[in-house]
């Protein structure tokens, strides 16, 4: 029995290494920054010394060639919507923010600086009443990376494993009694790790956020630019997409409201 669950161990361990190497997006977070430290370093000069425009023409020369490598830089998103904003440009500044964010979701200043642009914007959207145990799942997946989960999936399935061989091996009831409830834990940890790494991942290989980057731009009832204007939005609201119609996206917004906006008036995260 033990050569059994052993056997079957061995195989799980496999099948969990394989799932998190899979699960990790193919971004790095600082590979602009160790690619090309010069251009991160002129670009902390310039915006020091208050040449902002000269800044983000730098980064973003820098972000087209890491994007054309298939690499992506929170840091270098967050740096760049720094520069937007010192330059009141809300729109570019919250886009590259919201992809700072989706790309390391556990970063405090990404965030606070996300609710402080918020302040700025004309839009003022109430958020949906949302069931307080989707709040509480989504604020502890967003704690860590894809990556960082699928590390913490690997490294908690071994201890798992560990505990497992205590169990079964180990003469003494003490380290029974522990290996036992402390397997438990941790192949709670394992689960839930796997399913916010999956998320994680979803979220940024699929990206249903957008930003309106139009200065106003109308929100309407269907695909046709004669149907009924439902609302106006404006420069820097973030919407959630979820359609898509030729050059039309259906959008929601965080109170609920659905409708529809010409697609060159928004920039998907």
């Amino acid at each position: 029995m033990k050569r059994i669950i052993l056997s079957y161990l061995i195989l799980l361990t496999a099948f969990a290494t394989s799932y998190a190497q899979d699960s990790l997006p193919p971004v790095k977070k600082d590979s602009a920054v160790v690619a090309g430290i010069s251009v991160a370093e002129q670009a902390a000069a310039l915006y020091n010394e208050a040449d902002f425009r000269k800044a983000i023409e730098l980064l973003e020369k820098e972000k087209d060639e890491q994007k054309a490598k298939g690499l992506e830089s929170a840091e270098l998103y967050y740096n760049l919507g720094n520069a937007y904003f010192r330059v009141n440009d809300l729109a570019h500044a919250r886009l590259n923010y919201e992809r700072a964010l989706l790309l390391d979701p556990g970063d405090r200043d990404t965030q606070h600086n996300i609710d402080y642009l918020s302040t700025k914007l004309e839009d003022k959207i109430l958020i949906a009443d949302t069931f307080f145990l989707s709040i509480w799942f989504n604020a502890v997946q967003n704690l860590f990376s894809s990556n960082a989960w699928a590390k913490i999936a690997v490294v908690c399935f071994l201890l798992f494993i560990a505990s497992l061989v205590a169990f079964f091996f180990s003469k003494l009831i003490i380290v029974k009694k522990t290996a036992f409830y402390a397997g438990i834990v941790l192949i709670v940890i394992v689960i839930f790790a796997n399913i916010f790494t999956f998320r994680q991942k979803e979220k940024i290989e699929n990206r249903s956020t957008a930003v309106v980057m139009a200065g106003s731009a109308p929100m309407v009832s269907s695909p046709d630019i004669n149907s009924k204007e439902l609302t106006v939005l404006h420069a820097g609201t973030k919407v959630r997409v979820t359609k898509e119609d030729r050059n039309w996206l259906e959008i929601e917004i965080d109170n609920g409201t659905v409708g529809w906006m010409q697609k060159d008036k928004l920039e998907i995260i």
